[in-house]
Order: structure tokens, then sequence, then C-alpha cells
């Protein structure tokens, strides 16, 4: 430590105050000093300054120092807000008398210039950051609510605003960026900082670098979701959300266009140019504990800008308001649509796999085998171009629709007859549970077309996430309905192959409609070119949806009768295995334990006995179960029960 402690303190407190600092001195200070009167030239390097002065002051203490190395240790004052951040100062007055005394030595630690200003906490730029900034409060409802107010300003309007940063002293082009932002934070230590102190670990207090992370939200659902993590389990040495780019420098240029409004320590300005470097001379100020302790690392310099928008998105993205859902670029589009426009194709491989994937399908089908029947499902190509089909709709492009449409009817078509042929190859009919479930479609399979129309056409516009198609195509299940029609046209079974198609048809209905609004909201088309093709679909989708929901509606009505009846105890026994065989008329099949043989006189009771309870007549199929009673056997007593 130094060899000479002065006590330089604000004559504007009062006496009190001031003196109540005193007694707390360890040994009494050489020399006491109002800040108002101290001249820094009369200053050595050896003097240790024990500060009890606002952020003010602070500054103008340090532009004095120039080149001395005369080091300084803070005291909480009133005014030192700041200060007392950037350097995490102990708001206890003993605590950071007690860390001044026990420090040895004082480092040098970088301080930060913003057009020639000096900083002694943080530059920020923007208004939309405070969801980022976590929470210190020690109680954790007192921490959740103050995130909870932090998550709510999310839905305020957000704008992003051009911006070009460069790195003037590494002079070189490629480091800088042009890029659209909400907001930019920099600071010169990271523990100066909350968002810095809990993420970016590999700094120092003396890394002679500018740390700036640039926040770029590409849609408010981005922040929403972020927002909400953090709501529950606020940052704490978590990764940056993929919206913020990390940069470091020597000396950083931000360029905008108009004036930009931006906070030095809390002081608003505005300006369209900012320049951010390092204070020409170190400064040796003792940090508090706790940022001592965390701030171990050697720092270096690094760029992590890839995730910035550019280029045509960037432009997008600062006409207007930041959108609900990212737009995507005229770059992306291209993409996708070559991709749709191919996948719209009747090729060799197509056919090929329709072929087998409904032969498979079949087999699974009549051997009553899910196992089978979802691996037809993997195989089968028909989601491709029913997906291509949704963008046709979507933007009106009459050739896209065409080609969608071959190709599907070619699909179906040799799925049909592979699936009919091999029904006749086979001397099987009989309606097991895999046909069934496939034959009365009802509204809860139109909901599971509609969620997977949206999967696909999420997963086509990401290309990070494709490998999901799978999972898509085993939701949705193509080609086990379509196979169960051409196992209906085999039959000759009208009711099985009307009930297949209808699901078929569902599931393509449902399918177009969801992926063309998913196409829609992720910004793949206007409304204006879109309504056409969204009014069509929808109209397809009522006339579906009507007998979709008679059929749910039956099956709601036998799921309460079975409810009302199961395990219900009546006078000639207990009611167990109820199923409803025809609801018009009603004929249920009911299996009846009893404690003893019945007559037909019981069986119609038993009826009554059931009428009664569901308020409607019935027709009726009843299995006698017996319940056997005790029995001594051996001196063995089991209780044996049989249908």
């Amino acid at each position: 430590m130094a060899d000479k402690r002065i006590f330089v303190f604000d004559n504007q407190l009062e006496k009190e105050e001031v003196d109540k600092v005193r007694e707390l001195f360890e040994t009494k200070p050489s020399k006491e000093i109002p800040i108002q009167e101290l001249d820094a030239k009369s200053l050595k390097d050896s003097d240790f300054l024990i500060c009890l002065i606002s952020d003010k002051q602070l500054k103008g203490l340090i532009s004095q120092l120039d080149e001395h190395k005369t080091s300084l240790g803070l005291l909480p004052h009133p005014d030192l807000v700041h200060g007392q951040k950037g350097f995490g100062i102990n708001k206890n007055m003993e605590g950071a008398l007690e860390e001044i005394f026990e420090k040895k030595e004082v480092d040098e630690i970088d301080l930060m210039m913003v057009n020639d200003e000096l900083v002694l906490n943080s530059l920020v730029i923007g208004e939309s950051l405070s969801i980022f900034y976590g929470d210190k409060s020690a109680d954790f409802f007192e921490g959740l609510k103050n995130r909870f107010s932090q998550f709510l300003k999310i839905f305020q309007r957000v704008k992003l605003q051009a911006v070009d940063i460069s790195f003037p002293i590494e002079n070189e082009e490629d480091k800088g960026i042009s890029t659209a932002s909400m907001g930019i934070i920099a600071v010169a230590q990271c523990q100066s900082h909350m968002i810095f102190k809990r993420i970016i670990k590999d700094s120092g207090l003396n890394d002679q670098l500018i740390h700036l992370l640039i926040f770029a939200p590409k849609s408010l659902i981005s922040l929403i979701r972020f927002g909400l993590q953090n709501l529950i389990f606020p940052i704490k040495g978590n990764k940056l959300p993929r919206f913020v780019g990390y940069a470091t420098g020597k000396e950083i240029l931000l360029k905008v266009k108009e004036k930009i409004h931006f906070a030095i320590d809390g002081i608003e300005k505005e300006s369209a140019e900012i320049l951010i470097k390092l204070h020409e001379h170190p400064v040796h100020i003792l940090p508090g504990k706790a940022v001592l302790e965390a701030e171990q690392g050697n720092g270096k310099e690094v760029q992590n800008l890839n995730t910035l928008p550019t280029g045509k998105l960037k432009e997008e993205l600062t006409r207007g308001y930041l959108p609900w859902v990212r737009h995507a670029t005229s770059e992306e589009f291209k993409e996708l649509f070559k991709l749709l426009r191919d996948n719209s194709q009747t090729t060799g491989t197509y056919l090929v796999l329709m072929v087998l994937s409904t032969m498979i399908a079949t087999f699974g089908l009549f051997g009553n085998s899910s196992p089978v029947v979802i691996g037809a499902m993997i195989l089968a190509p028909l989601m491709a171009p029913i997906i291509s089909l949704a963008m046709g709709m979507l933007r009106q492009d009459g050739l896209l629709i065409k080609n969608s449409l071959i190709t599907i009817f070619w699909g179906v078509l040799l799925g049909l007859i592979f699936s009919m042929i091999i029904t006749w190859m086979t001397p099987l009919q009989i309606l097991n549970d895999q046909i069934l479930a496939r034959i009365r479609p009802n509204l809860l399979d139109l909901g599971v077309a509609v969620a997977s129309g949206m999967a696909g056409a999420y997963a086509y516009s990401k290309e990070e996430i494709a490998k999901t198609l799978a999972g898509v195509a085993i939701s949705v299940a193509l080609v086990p309905p379509l196979a169960v029609a051409g196992i209906g046209l085999g039959w000759a079974d009208w009711n099985v192959f009307f009930g297949a198609m209808l699901l078929l048809g569902t599931n393509l209905a449902g399918i177009v409609v969801a992926a063309a609004l998913t196409f829609m909201t992720l910004g793949f088309s206007p409304f204006r070119l879109a309504k056409k093709g969204l009014m069509i679909s929808a109209v397809l989708l009522v006339l579906i949806a009507t007998p979709l929901a008679l059929s749910f509606s039956k099956m709601v009505n036998e799921n309460s009768i079975i409810q009302a009846l199961s395990g219900q105890e009546i006078p000639h026994g207990l009611l167990r295995n109820i199923k409803v065989v025809n609801m018009q008329p009603l004929r249920l099949a009911v299996t009846i334990l009893s404690e003893g043989e019945l007559n037909d006189a019981d069986f119609n009771e038993i009826r009554s006995e059931i009428e009664e309870k569901i308020g409607r007549p019935i027709e009726l199929e009843l299995t006698l179960g017996i319940r056997m009673g005790k029995v001594n056997l051996d001196d063995k007593t089991d209780t044996i029960s049989t249908d």
C-alpha cells in the first residue's frame, strides 16, 4: 500500500456524515482535503486517496490525475451511483473501508471514453434492454416481481436502427459490420454491468479492451421467449441468445444515419457518431472485493457477430417496428421456393417410395402391427408435394399448384392400386384395430393434421430443423389411411373406403391450410396475395370438418354412455366391458358379473335397469359372468371369478 493516505471528501456533505466516516478509520490519515480544494499537481505516485466523493467529482479527479499513478480507494458517497456500480464498491461504509485497508497494492484498471467523455460504468444505446439485466434482489418474490415488470416492457413497440460498427485501430475492413440493432451496451470491464458480469467470463480489469454487446432480435416472439425464460430463470452464466452479438476491441466506432439517443452513466445524449476508446492513461482505482475475485481473466479480442442481421434482412428490419414473427428474407424465400418447386415434381424416386410405403403400410395393417405402419409413415414422401401445394395456394402460383396436384394424384392412385392388389392376394377380411382406427375420422384427426401442417411448413422454412420432418410424417400418418382405402376397394366395402378417404382428405386439407397460414406468418407472402388461396382452402376445410364434427359428436355420446355404465352396480350384478355397437338404434354389448344364474325375466329387468340409468331405450347384447363365493380346499381359501 502507498505510504501516505489522504482522506478526500466532499465538503457539501453534512459535517456529521463526514465525521461518522472519520470515526471508522483504523489509523488517522496523514492528511484530509476537501475535493473542492484538491490540487492534483501536488500529489505523488505513492499517495493513496481515500475518496468520499460523487460521480461528477470522481470524473474530474481522474481527468486531473493525467499520468499520475496516484491510487484511489472509493467510499459509498450518496451520489457515487455509477462509480459504485462500475467498480463494485461495497455499499456498507465500514465494509468499504475494511477492503481498502486490507489491500496492499492497487493495480491499474481500464476506463472507457465515449466521444472524449469519461465513463465510470457503461454506455447504453437503446431503451428496451431491461429484460437482459436480471435482478439482484436477495428476496426471491421481490426479484420475481421486478423481473415480471421488466418482462411486460417487451410488449412495447420496438424499432431497430441501422448502425455501422467498425474497429479503426485494427484497420481491417472485414472486422466491421453493417447491421440493425435495438440497443448496444459497452463497458471497459465486464464486472461493471450485470449482463456482462453474468455471462462474459474471459475478461480482465486491465485487458486493454472495450467489450460490446449488440442486441438485434428479428422478432418480438424471440424477445418474449427470452423474457419468459429470464422471468423464471434469470441469466446466470448462460449463453447469450442468438440475437445478441459480442465484440471486443481497443477502439470501436458506431455510425448511424440519423442521430441516436444514448446514455453515458445515465446521462442522456444524442449523436450520429459514437467513438468508444480506452482512457489514454490507465488509473489505479481499487475495485470492490467481489469484483477483484470475479474478474480473473486476462481478456482476449473476440468477434462474434455472425448472428446479427445484415443485407436484405437488415433493410427489412429497419423499415418499421419489429414484427411479431421474423419475416423471411429474399434469400431465404429463394432457397425455400426452389426446394418446394423440386418437391412438386413427379419423379421416379417419389413414385417408387409411394409404392413401397403403401405396400409396407398395407401388410402392417393386415398384420395389425403398429411398428410396421409407423415404418411406412417415415418412408412415405407424400408430405413434400402437399407442403408445395400449400405454398402454391398461398402465392397463387398456378404452375406450383398444378405440379403439386399432379404429383399428389399419382401418389394416391398408385397407393390405391397396390394396396388393392395386396388385398386381393391376402385371404384376410377382418376389421382389426389398425384398420378400424382409420375409418372413423373426427375433429381430433383434423387437429392433428393442422398441427402437423404448421410443423411441416416451419420445418421446411428452417434448414436447421429439417430433420424433424420424419416426426411430422409420423404424426399426420398420410399413407395408412390411403392403404385402408385401397383395402376397402379390394373388399368392395364402401364404408371402409369412404371412411379412410375422409381421413385422407382431412389430413390433406388440414395440412394445406395450416402450412399456408404458417408460411404467411413467417413472411413468405403478403396477405393481399394469399387471401384468395386461403379462402378456398378454408371453405374446403369447413366442408370436410362438417362430417368430422358429426363423427366427433357421436364419439362423445358413445363415451358418455360408456362412462355412465362402466363399473356400475345394479340389483342383478356389476356392469363391465361396455361397448357401443350402434347408435341408431342404440345397441350395447355389456358383460354383467352376477352372484348366480339369471333367467329371461332377469335379462329383461337388466335391460330396464340400464335404460333407466341412461334415459333411453336400447338393444342389448349381454354376456353373463358368474361370481363364485369363497370355497374351502385343503384349508386354503381362494376367490374364483369365471365368465
